[in-house]
């Protein structure tokens, strides 16, 4: 099949319907002659877990990867140590689409949440665009973002702080899931993660009680007041938390500091920031009647998922249509209770976050090292890159997403979500070195 012969230009004259089949396949066919490449850096990542914000192994091993691809690469991007860029342009002034890789574990159990998937599946979508791109002459741009810390440190919201996002028409990226063959478009829930820090006096336990301030107490006090709680909140919100013990606590020494880590969850930040107030009471209760002093810090903050419309009917179009006959199950819009900083992403510009099913994952518990996880990681890569690739080669669809994604925004008055809640958290926030 011949390629069309168009000049790299800004002007979006490239029609969609022109080329669509012809870039599909070319981005199919990238994607998966770099299979075994993308298999070999995703089972590296996964062998060498890393908690957020000490993903240097991933971040090297990823950056050398696409580099290998004819990528800019931009090592330690954005003043983060373990942030990067990856940048592929064909000709100029065409629309820029962005991606995102994912490279944090979680505490204890490793990679189990598949971000090893994601992060090549980031790789995967940049690469099969750029192929593409290249392929039909097409002018446009490409960024993947390799973003730090989502589980609980909120990597991608410093990166917007720090204008990484800035000049993309729309970014996509994509998380595994439980289920089976197929993948869906989902919104997530927002979250405020709260750090508490009770302070008392030591004091020996059986010999001058009285002269000790039970921070431990506190800690207690505000976790039964939590959940107390719990029991008048809407069923679809979600608070929940650990006591953080001390290797210096003693049966005999009352505790001089205690800490509290909680999650407060809701479906949206409107009803987050309803009921931040009354966790944050919780906490302050506990620290009077204990006679402690308290401090609060806020580990992150992410916003609910807000996936844009026009994407979304772009990606269960092709999914259906390219898989569709093989039973590739796509399914319509899902709400999840998890959280996620792209959340926040898709606040600021036009985004899609789709989750793919994983074959025979059961019980919550994900086979990211399976060879039928990595096929599954590659189609809904496919997928997006296809829809990110229509950004770039079709103007109509490109100003339609942006118009979508507008209208979205105005709906929910994002501005404001966002300004009451920078409001609200100001005063626990600490800012990150």
């Amino acid at each position: 099949m011949s390629s069309p012969k168009t000049t790299p230009s800004s002007t979006g004259s490239t029609q969609w319907s022109t080329v669509s089949s012809q870039v599909a396949q070319s981005i199919e066919q990238a994607i998966q002659e770099a299979s075994d490449k993308l298999r070999a850096v995703s089972l590296d990542i996964h062998s060498h877990p890393e908690l957020g914000w000490e993903e240097h192994h991933a971040h090297d091993a990823l950056t050398e990867f696409m580099e290998k691809q004819g990528f800019q690469v931009e090592r330690h991007a954005y003043g983060m140590d373990t942030a990067w860029k990856a940048t592929y342009e064909v000709g100029q002034g065409g629309r820029t689409i962005g991606f995102n890789s994912e490279m944090d574990a979680l505490m204890g159990i490793g990679h189990a949440c598949g971000h090893n998937l994601i992060a090549i599946s980031g790789c995967a979508a940049a690469l099969g665009v750029a192929a593409a791109l290249k392929k039909h002459n097409i002018a446009g741009k490409i960024v993947l973002l390799g973003t730090p810390a989502e589980e609980g440190g909120g990597g991608k919201t410093e990166l917007l702080a720090r204008d990484a996002y800035k000049g993309m028409d729309a970014c996509l990226m994509i998380h595994p899931g439980t289920g089976g063959n197929g993948s869906g478009s989902v919104t997530s829930t927002s979250i405020v993660g709260f750090t508490v820090t009770y302070k008392g006096k030591s004091a020996h336990a059986g010999g001058a009680p009285e002269k000790g301030i039970n921070a431990l107490d506190a800690a207690v006090a505000a976790y039964v007041n939590i959940s107390v709680l719990r029991q008048q909140v809407p069923g679809t919100n979600r608070i929940h938390g650990v006591i953080a013990g001390s290797e210096n606590w003693s049966a005999n020494v009352i505790p001089g500091e205690a800490q509290l880590k909680y999650g407060v969850r809701a479906p949206t930040a409107r009803e987050v920031m309803d009921l931040v107030p009354r966790v944050l009471n919780c906490f302050k209760a506990a620290a009077l009647s204990s006679g402690c002093t308290h401090e609060i810090t806020i580990s992150h903050a992410y916003l609910d998922l807000q996936p844009c419309t026009t994407l979304e009917t772009a990606y269960q179009e092709f999914c259906k249509e390219r898989w569709g006959s093989e039973g590739y199950d796509v399914s319509d819009r899902t709400s999840i209770s998890a959280s996620t900083d792209f959340g926040d992403v898709t606040y600021h510009l036009p985004g899609l976050h789709p989750m793919f099913h994983l074959p025979n994952a059961h019980g919550g518990e994900f086979p990211p090292k399976a060879p039928e996880a990595h096929q599954a990681a590659l189609k809904a890569a496919t997928g997006i890159a296809v829809v990110g690739a229509r950004i770039v080669v079709d103007g109509d669809f490109a100003q339609e997403t942006r118009k979508t994604w507008e209208k979205q925004m105005t709906d929910i008055e994002s501005e404001k979500v966002i300004a009451n809640l920078k409001d609200l958290l100001a005063p626990y926030r600490k800012q990150r070195e």
